[in-house]
């Protein structure tokens, strides 16, 4: 199946989505415009108060710590379906993602959770920890999808468009595309 079959799917009107994510190298960032376009979704980039190093990053996610990030100004209750995109940081889910769940409102959501990173492994241990926290929150996920990247070689859009694509197709019943 190629691209062109699932590019032009958009969510007219039936369901509200907004697309948040953490992107330090720039490959999740690909990722969640992609969604964005696919989806017809609102985007909104969670930024640290105060940058930090890959070092400082992997200690922060493998103590499970939290990162001081700016106001988002964001209502969640104005979305229906809220897609979560985070990079993998020693094999933890990211400070400023760990952050952002435990301050969001995610009653009554449809969650949708995407992951980068480097390892080809899946990542169910940063699956299920989303998952965990953001039931404990109300919310729900429906699925999640993850896309390996290269830190040397970031992800062009090009490279992130059918697999998001694919991804949203096999969701499409859930957002209500149809």
């Amino acid at each position: 199946m190629g691209i062109s079959k699932y590019w032009h799917l958009k969510i007219e009107g039936k369901m509200k989505n907004l697309v948040v994510y953490y992107s330090k190298s720039g490959n999740t960032e690909t990722v969640a415009k992609e969604i964005s376009n696919v989806v017809n979704g609102d985007i909104k980039k969670i930024e640290l108060k105060k940058e930090i190093g890959f070092m400082g990053a992997a200690f922060s996610a493998f103590f499970k710590l939290k990162s001081k990030i700016k106001s988002m100004n964001l209502n969640l209750m104005d979305y229906d379906n809220i897609f979560i995109g985070t990079p993998v940081w020693a094999g933890k889910t990211s400070s400023p993602i760990n952050t952002f769940l435990s301050e969001a409102k995610l009653t009554g959501k449809n969650v949708f959770v995407f992951i980068t990173q480097a390892d080809e492994k899946t990542p169910s241990l940063v699956y299920e920890s989303i998952a965990t926290r953001v039931e404990a929150k109300g919310g729900k996920v429906i699925d999640s999808f993850f896309l390996q990247t290269d830190m040397k070689n970031p992800l062009t859009s090009e490279e992130a468009r059918e697999p998001v694509a694919e991804w949203i197709n096999r969701n499409s019943r859930e957002m209500k595309i149809f």
